[in-house]
């Protein structure tokens, strides 16, 4: 078999990753198979095998490739080493993380939602992904940052929370996947603010996340000065 010249194979691999992405759009992520892909991309079932052997191998392709379009590089670092006060460095990571889910929302829709869930709801396959994926997830590396400066702060006595640290990470964590869920699901970003009168603003991830941030600060920097 001739050898294949390595620039032609990334965009066949390219193009069959496209088509892939086309597929997504008329059916759910759980529903796509290899089949599907074989099918609006052209290739044959053996030519299929040559770039990939399983729909998991596609999926970690369409990760890495978000991932990589979406990295925030310097940026992260500008905010975690900012000299303006503490709340307003927390209030500015939280935006970013925002700002870097509308990115990928506008970008590919639920797609990145549905392989994420997928992988949730079935531990056994992320064996399958683990070894290919290349790219960092800039968002992990934000949530990160954010919940290690909280619990540094809390530790030093900077901050003063109104309930346990470990139930103020698990609201972060917890807020921060229904925030990425709502904005996801543009319809249910469309009934928020029909029911209660936010504007535009505040039904984007950067604006429900700046909300958050607010909340949790006024958690976590509760004066107990008037118990003294």
């Amino acid at each position: 078999m001739p050898k294949v010249d390595k620039g032609h194979f990334e965009e066949k691999a390219n193009k069959i990753v496209d088509a892939a992405i086309r597929v997504c759009k008329t059916k759910p992520a759980y529903a796509v198979t290899l089949r599907d892909v074989v099918k609006e991309s052209g290739v044959s079932q053996g030519g299929m095998y040559c770039y990939f052997s399983s729909i998991d191998e596609i999926f970690a392709e369409i990760l890495n490739r978000a991932y990589s379009e979406f990295q925030l590089g310097d940026a992260i670092d500008e905010v975690f080493q900012s000299n303006k006060p503490l709340h307003e460095v927390i209030i500015d990571a939280f935006a970013l993380l925002g700002q870097l889910a509308d990115g990928m929302v506008a970008q590919y829709g639920k797609l990145l939602y549905e392989i994420s869930d997928i992988y949730a709801n079935e531990p056994e396959r992320v064996v399958k992904i683990i070894d290919r994926i290349r790219v960092t997830n800039d968002t992990n590396a934000v949530v990160g940052r954010i919940m290690t400066l909280i619990e540094a702060n809390i530790a030093s006595g900077t901050f003063n929370p109104m309930m346990p640290k470990e139930h103020i990470l698990l609201l972060i964590g917890v807020m921060i996947q229904g925030i990425t869920k709502t904005v996801t699901f543009s319809q249910n970003a469309e009934m928020l603010k029909a029911q209660t009168g936010v504007t535009e603003e505040y039904t984007t991830a950067q604006g429900m996340m700046k909300v958050l941030a607010q909340t949790i600060l006024r958690l976590i920097e509760t004066d107990n000065s008037e118990e003294k």
